[in-house]
């Protein structure tokens, strides 16, 4: 069955239908469940921005200029909610992204393996995962964060493939909208840059002018962004929220475990004690605060690397591992009517059959179950790329998965944060599962040619 082309329309509409009928759930049981504590932020922003003109999260009079977020996602919601209708849009435009990323693991699959049964069991994967199903629902950067960067990264592998320049420049603008979306992103133009000169590698002169290319186009996509905060704040930078998570998550948790002290304590004593030293005045300077703290910030953490890298060692482990569960209690209302915050410090086996529902229960190891079955399936994918001589992508989306897996933050690294990179993670699951269901079938194949 896996096998016939018209598997993936089947694969799309179940997609379709598991986001569509959880939406319907949570805007009967809890319609606030769509927002999460970042969520009003970035919807104060569109509404700032179509009220006033003003990118801003202000609620009250007067309008500040924001230097946290970046604009796209707050432009998407406004984008929208023209509609005049508040939430449904935005969360049925993500379902549709949702969809549409389900597609585009599809057509990345098939344009590395050239194999249908790969192509559907990697996109069976991406319609399945929770995570990526729950941040669909969500008013947040997850979905469309995940689907730039999949599309951007499946015209840069089309251009490796068939050297078309149009696909490098296609590549190039989609990698600075997916920047503007997430800073995060910040690293992309060099890691692709990286690829690009050890693929052309014997033609030095033609990579290095693809390089500039690509480099060029993405940093003009993102130069208006640049100009605003040049023109606002007197320097040019995509955001100052980098800054402050160093200061909130890496160098708070290392604080706070050198002076015994709970996260949000410690967090409290750094910034109160960067916000009176500061030379400056914090709220008009941000630019100049963002450094003053990450100097502080990186003071703390590297006076203690062997704590430091516990913590990091600890939240890659993370990254991978933990399921999604406070988020679908949140969303259906079993913690309770409207918002609420998830608890730190809430450990998965400790209080999962205490505090979660049994539909949230049996959904956590659902996932577990999935990604047992990826991560098994992924020790064998090495030897599907060596055998088809194509360790040049493995080597491209593993690395990719490895620098994601290392950008999130100690303490609340949680399944959001995998969700962008649940495409590669399926592309790399199905070409294992495709390896083992070939070399069983031979086994089988012959043992039955020696009877």
């Amino acid at each position: 069955m896996l096998k016939q082309p018209k598997t993936i329309f089947y694969i799309l509409a179940l997609a379709f239908l598991i986001r569509a009928v959880y939406a319907i759930a949570i805007s009967i049981l809890n319609p606030d469940g769509f927002y999460m504590y970042d969520s009003y932020g970035y919807w104060q922003i569109a509404y700032n921005v179509k009220e006033y003109g003003i990118f801003s999260q202000s609620y009250e009079l007067p309008i500040e200029p924001d230097y946290y977020r970046t604009p796209l996602y707050p432009l998407f919601i406004l984008l929208a909610e023209s509609v005049q209708i508040e939430t449904y849009p935005t969360i049925f435009l993500q379902i549709v992204l949702g969809v549409a990323a389900t597609f585009y693991t599809y057509k990345l699959s098939k344009a590395i393996s050239n194999n249908l049964f790969i192509s559907n069991i990697a996109a069976l994967f991406m319609a399945i995962d929770v995570p990526s199903i729950v941040m669909n629902n969500i008013v947040m950067t997850e979905t469309l964060f995940t689907f730039l960067l999949l599309v951007t990264f499946y015209y840069f592998v089309r251009y490796i493939q068939t050297n078309e320049r149009k696909l490098l420049l296609l590549s190039a603008v989609l990698c600075g909208l997916t920047i503007l979306c997430r800073p995060i992103g910040f690293f992309l133009p060099i890691f692709f840059s990286v690829f690009l000169l050890y693929k052309f590698w014997n033609e030095k002169k033609a990579a290095f002018l693809q390089i500039i290319l690509f480099s060029l186009i993405s940093v003009v996509v993102i130069s208006p962004w640049l100009l605003r905060n040049k023109s606002t704040f007197g320097h040019y930078f995509m955001s100052v929220i980098r800054e402050h998570d160093m200061q909130n998550y890496q160098a708070a948790a290392v604080y706070g475990e050198v002076h015994h002290k709970s996260l949000a304590e410690s967090q409290s004593i750094l910034r109160w004690k960067t916000f009176k030293s500061f030379p400056g005045d914090a709220h008009h300077q941000p630019y100049e605060y963002a450094h003053y703290i990450e100097n502080d910030a990186m003071e703390i953490a590297f006076a203690h690397p062997g704590i430091l890298l516990k913590h990091h060692a600890t939240q890659f482990m993370h990254f991978f591992l933990k399921p999604c569960r406070a988020y679908i209690d949140i969303q259906l209302g079993h913690w309770g009517s409207g918002y609420n915050t998830i608890p730190k410090d809430y450990p998965i086996f400790k209080y999962l059959f205490e505090h979660n529902s049994k539909l949230t229960i049996s959904i956590v190891f659902f996932q577990l179950g999935v990604l047992l079955i990826m991560y098994i399936a992924c020790l064998f994918s090495f030897f599907y790329f060596k055998q088809e001589s194509k360790l040049f992508f493995f080597v491209l989306i593993t690395l990719l998965v490895f620098c994601f897996a290392n950008l999130t933050l100690p303490y609340v690294t949680e399944s959001r944060f995998r969700v962008p990179v649940v495409p590669y993670l399926s592309l790399i699951a199905a070409t294992g599962i495709y390896f083992v269901k070939e070399k069983w079938g031979k086994i089988k194949n012959d043992a039955l040619s020696f009877k």
